[in-house]
């Protein structure tokens, strides 16, 4: 049992990227070329972001973009200070933007589809109020939407680095995550997106379940019409990630508690008799990875029970070794002291942690709406 465990879990961090890396290099699709310019409709969700709302509106004003085929819709979910009358101040200077707002707290889902259902866009633009968006943005991802299996397209999300310990592990980890996103859009088995920033075919969007996150249930739903989704290198936005251990582990919480439940919801996305690569690659990037804290605690526990008896001695040792590196990274972090290899200890440990915590939510059915 200890070695199967231990071979899932290598699997799972090492074996599945290496798999991915060889497909690539062997299976990677041609991409689509040429300029692709359809309406667009630009949807951000808001819910009290009067500090960054403005630079938000700058950035969609500044895209590089035809005027006559675009619009910008901000969506507010029940926002309480001056998001709105912000907004309405750049709407009386640009008729391209409109607000909408929600009279009661819907969730970030809820007013997406209230965007949507109010849009005029061929091509749906989804992206964040803390997004920073570059001018070619779209241009880049719309001309993705030439090749016609194409149906949604993320952007790559840059995340600021600071100099703190738990910025420094969330970036090692997101360029961990990108690897694989990319490895597996350029083979064409990618069912997941980026919720900063991603743009998908209006015909394609069904309404979100308030309980799930946009960046999971719509790229499912996308590859169950038998629509390719894609990650494009080339189309970067910009996003700070948390600087704080409880601001990481709420968003690791809360992105695998919604995620577990959308990716279940779609069970015929599961089945490899029907979609085999995207079947494996759902498993192997995200399924066996929000579980990984269970398999690490049960090896654990089971090796501890080993050692009485002298077997697999050397193994507790490494992972005593491992998980005092990372009680040492969280002291040094609380200390605000530089945490350099034991911060990526620490910050692999809180990862999972959030995993943990956010399947236990899932277990006690506990639905996250709003956040």
């Amino acid at each position: 049992m200890l070695s199967i465990l231990a071979f899932v879990l290598a699997y799972t961090w090492v074996g599945y990227p290496a798999l991915l890396w060889i497909a690539c290099r062997l299976f990677r699709r041609a991409g689509a070329t040429g300029e692709y310019l359809p309406f667009v409709s630009v949807i951000v969700p808001v819910h009290n972001e009067q500090s960054g709302i403005a630079a938000k509106l700058e950035d969609c004003l500044a895209l590089n973009y035809p005027r006559d085929r675009l619009e910008i819709i901000v969506a507010s979910d029940g926002s309480t200070d001056a998001t709105e009358a912000i907004v309405r101040q750049y709407a009386d200077r640009d008729p391209r933007i409109r607000l909408l707002k929600s009279e009661c707290r819907a969730g970030k889902s809820g007013v997406q589809n209230l965007g949507v259902r109010e849009s005029r866009g061929d091509l749906l633009f989804l992206t964040d109020a803390n997004t920073r968006t570059p001018a070619n943005v779209l241009r880049l991802l719309s001309s993705n939407f030439s090749d016609p299996p194409v149906g949604l397209v993320s952007a790559t999300v840059n995340f600021a680095t600071g100099s703190d310990a738990v910025s420094q592990g969330q970036s090692l980890y997101w360029r961990y995550e990108y690897f694989l996103r990319q490895a597996e859009s350029d083979i064409g088995i990618l069912a997941t997106g980026g919720g900063a920033a991603m743009m998908i075919r209006r015909e394609l969007y069904a309404p979100i379940p308030p309980r799930y996150g946009d960046d999971c249930i719509l790229p499912l739903d996308v590859r169950l019409k038998g629509y390719l989704v894609l990650n494009d290198p080339r189309a970067e936005v910009f996003d700070h990630p948390p600087h704080s251990v409880a601001g990481e582990l709420r968003g690791r919480i809360r992105m695998t508690a919604r995620n577990w439940t959308g990716t279940l919801s779609r069970p015929a996305l599961l089945n490899p008799l029907r979609f085999p690569f995207t079947a494996l690659g759902l498993i192997s990037h995200k399924l066996l990875r929000w579980l990984t804290p269970f398999f690490l605690l049960t090896i654990l526990a089971l090796n501890t029970a080993l050692i009485f008896r002298g077997v697999a001695v050397g193994l507790w040792t490494l992972q005593f070794a491992f998980y005092f590196a990372a009680f040492i990274g969280w002291r040094r972090i609380r200390r605000q002291r530089p945490a350099g290899i034991f911060g990526h200890a620490f910050s692999f440990c809180l990862a999972n942690a959030g995993f943990l915590l956010g399947m236990a939510k899932v277990v006690r059915n506990q639905k996250i709406v709003t956040y």
